[in-house]
């Protein structure tokens, strides 16, 4: 990216976030780093499943890219940029030699970027293989998407790891010197009901006490859409699912919509699609809360949050009264009024874009390794 901007001397277009302005990724510059195309698990709502690529891709496994090249991008990286590196992918999908072979080749070269590893399922011996990463990065985070605390819920959509075995990662993790753990949780899952989901934000309240500010759940709905070619999307009476659009044209009305909840594709057995929006809400405020009380968010983003999600709230309660308008034109104009509000809580209303934000270096980048690849371009060109 580099390379083309000062070769074409445009930045904007080469931007890796659509939305995002110039000066906010270059203040927070952070960069991906992909493993493999592909992967072995098959979780039901995810559209890049082992199952889902087979069926519309015809890819039969998962192209692992070879662990020196990762190593070297991340390296590459690290000279450029002293922002996060995000590692997509968990390392260990193609065994530990595979992902020790990244982490030891890491191990030789000194860089202060924050590492974020995802992890797809919990670590089986995880004293040994934190322990592994700490030695090979100084500064290192992980996240997981648990998805329910229920494991009963969890194993439905294709996860089967214990709840124990996540509080030992996270303890084995943290004890290593992981600087942050982050577990994201969904809302629309099959067998969930909004009394399970707020259960869910009860067991972030235990992971939250028992080890303090550097775990940091998440939790929304799965929104706006369950994946197209999803296990669960292609067989959803087995999963509970009912599917609401199924033609293009029915999905590019749904992205018009005023609220996210009358773009949201789907509703389960157990939970309707009106109770899908309202328990994301009230599990929002309640995490929000949480947050704070034990020291995660200070007062003004707790303050900041609450109000988003209770306009939140009384927005989509609006759209719902103007819908129920007969006359097009009438209702037409009454959601035109609200539309400035509206795409403002459609920007990320319960989880605040800055929550994930890990931590990067106040000089963003290495100007005289910029230089040398500005004046190398340079004598390329002449």
């Amino acid at each position: 990216m580099f390379k083309s901007a000062l070769k074409y001397h445009d930045i904007k277009s080469l931007l890796p976030f659509h939305g995002w302005s110039a000066h906010e990724w270059l203040d927070y510059p952070i960069t991906p780093v992909i493993t493999c195309r592909g992967c072995v698990h098959n979780c039901i709502f995810c559209g890049g499943s082992n199952n889902a690529l087979a069926m519309y891709c015809n890819r039969r496994k998962p192209a692992f890219r070879k662990p020196q090249l990762i190593a070297d991008d991340i390296l590459k990286i690290t000279k450029y940029a002293n922002a996060p590196v995000f590692i997509i992918g968990d390392l260990r999908q193609h065994g530990n030699d595979y992902a020790y072979t990244v982490l030891d080749r890491l191990k030789k070269v000194e860089f202060k970027n924050h590492l974020v590893f995802e992890l797809f399922d919990t670590v089986p011996e995880p004293a040994a293989y934190f322990e592994r990463v700490a030695q090979s990065v100084e500064n290192f985070n992980f996240e997981i998407s648990p998805d329910s605390h229920d494991e009963r819920i969890r194993a439905a959509e294709g996860k089967h790891y214990k709840n124990r075995e996540i509080e030992d990662n996270i303890k084995y993790a943290l004890a290593s010197g992981c600087n942050r753990f982050d577990l994201f949780f969904m809302i629309g899952l099959p067998l969930q009901t909004c009394e399970s989901v707020m259960q869910t934000v009860d067991w972030c309240e235990h992971l939250m006490k028992q080890f303090g500010k550097r775990v940091v759940p998440f939790i929304l709905a799965y929104s706006p859409f369950l994946d197209p070619g999803s296990i669960a999307y292609e067989n959803p009476e087995k999963f509970g699912y009912k599917i609401r659009f199924k033609t293009l044209e029915e999905y590019r009305r749904a992205m018009l919509s005023p609220s996210w909840k009358y773009a949201l594709n789907y509703e389960t057995e157990w939970m309707t699609r009106d109770e899908i929006v309202d328990c994301t809400y009230q599990a929002g405020l309640k995490l929000n809360s949480l947050k704070f009380k034990y020291c995660l968010i200070d007062e003004n983003s707790f303050h900041a949050t609450e109000e988003k999600i209770k306009l939140a709230i009384s927005l989509t309660n609006a759209i719902d009264e103007i819908n129920e308008i007969s006359d097009e034109a009438h209702r037409r104009e009454k959601l035109q009024q609200l539309k400035r509000k509206s795409d403002m809580i459609l920007d990320s209303v319960i989880n605040e874009k800055r929550d994930i934000v890990w931590p990067a270096e106040k000089k963003r980048f290495g100007v005289i390794h910029l230089l040398k690849l500005a004046i190398g371009e340079y004598y390329k060109r002449g």
